[in-house]
């Protein structure tokens, strides 16, 4: 179990009123109704001089300084709403660690909202936390659409990361992954009191895609359409982070992508809090869209117990699942494990038949493998441009041999795009952290560049071609790329069909010399020890 970690995130005294008339007070025709103040005077009350009515009008000033004072302040929120907005967004989720960790909030809350997690095409893990221990909760969940009233029923046990951090983890399933089916799933404590309950969408495929004729696409459907946003590297970029997600939201995405580093430090238990969890949350974002996850060099666990992130039974971080009947396959990779059993693996899986027959296969893996910008003496002194050299010398001849359309990656932290012998490689390291200006390396195959903050909204669906009365079904990746303010800067299609011809077999032999430890792959008990990258994240 990890060890948490925390952080620390010419004035007067007024005597008397004087007399100011010259002219003295008749006393036989006035008499002070007030006998112990002796300074009162009839004929010189403050009255008689015209001090009220000068009091008033003083006051009315006031009144209309303080409207156009108001109209004043709401003109400056209206103008800055979106600063506004994020700022109190960044107080909130600050504060309510704060309040958490100093113990104001009463046992039985939960901390952690749930986060859903991609585990595999039939099957998304769940995970909450809550601020103490509660013993064990059950998970219910069933299709939205369902008169039923039955829910299927799970038991979760906690597990205590300490006295005000227990976590509750497991998966819920068989799900339906043939068509779009909306999924509502509630928490409750062991005596049926309702934590929590939210709905998500699973599946997501049409059985009536549009129709192309002549080139021409005609798409309403919202339903046919998966909508995926990704991105990656938010580590410490928390304001960044929340200008993003608010983006995002605007979207409406089905799943969440996100390519590893979303926290500097693993073991930072405030770190998950405040710099992913909560920003999620606070766009309700995490509790509505499962996301897909590959682990990046800081937010690599040594322990494999990954608790806030996906956990598979086998404890291997790399896994695959198919989206749309099997159109889309995605395979995730992890970068931080120099092993050849993940060779092995991905060899498997490219030449599966569920991966050969899907429209689309896209790899997921936090270490890019052509990156061309970073920090020029980590990279030439401190030999950092040897980091995850294996998935470019390894991986990527898979990659060609089988196939694969699209790689999507972070640690880079801008944007790339770019082509080399028919695979699109995207770099799209750009929710949060420093980004890299320096050039360290020119690979010569990327055509979009983008050295700021942003993100991707990457649209699959399902068209069908009439040409010459033959109708075939294709699938069609659109991939959009935002700036952090919203402004789209990058845009790219590709079509392709739903049942692409067998790829040749021919490599079959080839790719066995790819596996095993003559090609550098190490033994599977040892680790590239890539999280040391810098020994101060550990003190942050």
């Amino acid at each position: 179990m990890l060890q948490p970690n925390y952080e620390p995130y010419s004035s007067v005294s007024f005597q008397a009123k004087q007399r100011t008339s010259p002219y003295p007070t008749d006393s036989t025709t006035s008499s002070n109704p007030y006998p112990l103040l002796k300074s009162y005077d009839l004929g010189h009350h403050p009255s008689s001089l015209g001090f009220l009515p000068w009091r008033r009008k003083r006051h009315l000033l006031s009144k209309r300084s303080i409207f156009l004072l108001a109209l004043a302040v709401l003109f400056l929120l209206i103008i800055f709403r979106h600063w506004v907005a994020l700022y109190w967004a960044f107080f909130r989720i600050k504060l309510d660690n704060k309040l958490f960790d100093d113990g104001w909030i009463p046992c039985g809350t939960i901390r952690k909202e749930p986060m859903l997690y991609v585990h595999d095409t039939q099957h998304v893990q769940v995970v909450w936390e809550m601020n103490c221990d509660m013993k064990d909760m059950t998970i219910s969940w069933q299709p939205s659409t369902s008169t039923a009233t039955s829910w299927h029923v799970k038991q979760v046990e906690p597990m205590n990361l300490d006295e005000r951090h227990a976590l509750y983890k497991t998966v819920i399933g068989p799900l339906d992954s043939l068509d779009t089916i909306h999924y509502r799933y509630r928490i409750e404590t062991k005596r049926k009191r309702r934590i929590r309950q939210y709905t998500f969408a699973w599946g997501q495929h049409s059985t009536s895609p549009p129709t192309t004729t002549a080139g021409t696409t005609t798409n309403n459907n919202r339903d046919a359409r998966i909508r995926i946003a990704a991105m990656a590297d938010n580590q410490f970029g928390l304001r960044t982070f929340l200008r993003i997600l608010g983006q995002v939201h605007k979207h409406q995405p089905d799943y969440l992508l996100h390519a590893g580093d979303a926290v500097q430090n693993y073991p930072s238990l405030q770190q998950w809090q405040t710099d992913f969890v909560g920003p999620l949350t606070y766009f309700g974002l995490g509790q509505h869209h499962p996301m897909i996850y590959a682990h990046g060099n800081h937010d690599h666990d040594p322990t494999y117990e990954y608790h806030y992130t996906r956990t598979s039974t086998t404890r291997d971080p790399w896994h695959a699942f198919s989206l749309a009947g099997g159109a889309i396959r995605f395979i995730i990779l992890d970068s931080n494990l120099d092993w050849y059993q993940q060779d092995e693996w991905l060899q498997k899986e490219l030449a599966s038949e569920q991966t050969r027959q899907a429209a689309f296969r896209i790899v997921v893996v936090h270490v890019p493998p052509f990156l061309e910008y970073w920090d020029p003496e980590a990279w030439f002194q401190q030999h950092q441009n040897e980091w995850g050299a294996f998935v470019r010398d390894r991986f990527v001849p898979l990659f060609e041999a089988h196939g694969v359309d699209w790689v999507i990656s972070g640690h880079q932290h801008n944007y790339e795009l770019g082509q080399r012998n028919n695979i699109h490689y995207a770099i799209i390291g750009g929710a949060g952290g420093d980004v890299d200006f320096d050039r360290v390396h020119d690979w010569g195959m990327y055509e979009s560049h983008l050295l700021n903050f942003h993100f991707v909204i990457m649209d699959l669906e399902p068209v069908k071609d009439i040409l010459n009365g033959d109708e075939r079904e294709n699938w069609k990746l659109i991939w959009n790329t935002y700036d952090q303010t919203g402004e789209r800067i990058d845009h790219y299609e590709l079509i392709k069909p739903r049942h692409p011809p067998s790829l040749s077999s021919d490599n079959d032999d080839d790719d066995k010399d790819i596996v095993g430890n003559d090609r550098g792959a190490v033994d599977g008990d040892i680790i590239q020890d890539i999280t040391l990258m810098d020994m101060d994240d550990q003190q942050q």
